[in-house]
């Protein structure tokens, strides 16, 4: 029998989930208090906008000349990838686990049919 993303994804009150709208530091607070590297951005019915990595968050560091603080206070979301891969809760593991090896990605947002996000398939849980 197949394993189904649904049967190993994290839900929705495991990972950091917050408003599209959300501050860089709202974000970096809730990566750390989930301790994952990811945060998705969710509209107010709950459709994915995105997602902001530990990646992103390197790349905003190097790239950008803002101070600290004025970043901080900037939608998190303005950092990020408005247009993520995303998989589906009956999608299996096994094809998932490949889509993460080819993109190298860590985390792969679970949605459903609307693009509501329902979890986050993170590498450890997918082996």
């Amino acid at each position: 029998m197949s394993t189904k993303a649904r049967d190993r994804m994290k839900k929705l009150d495991q990972i950091p989930v917050l408003s599209e709208k959300s501050s860089l530091k709202k974000a970096l607070d809730l990566m750390s208090e989930k301790k994952l590297g990811i945060a998705c951005f969710i509209d107010s019915t709950g459709v994915l906008k995105g997602l902001l990595t530990d990646g992103d968050l390197r790349r905003l560091l190097l790239t950008k000349q803002s101070p600290l603080p004025a970043l901080l206070i900037s939608d998190g979301l303005s950092f990020g990838n408005p247009n993520p891969t995303t998989a589906h809760e009956d999608d299996e593991v096994t094809q998932l686990q490949a889509v993460m090896n080819q993109k190298q990605i860590w985390d792969l947002p679970i949605v459903d049919s609307e693009n509501k996000l329902l979890g986050l398939l993170h590498r450890h849980d997918a082996n």
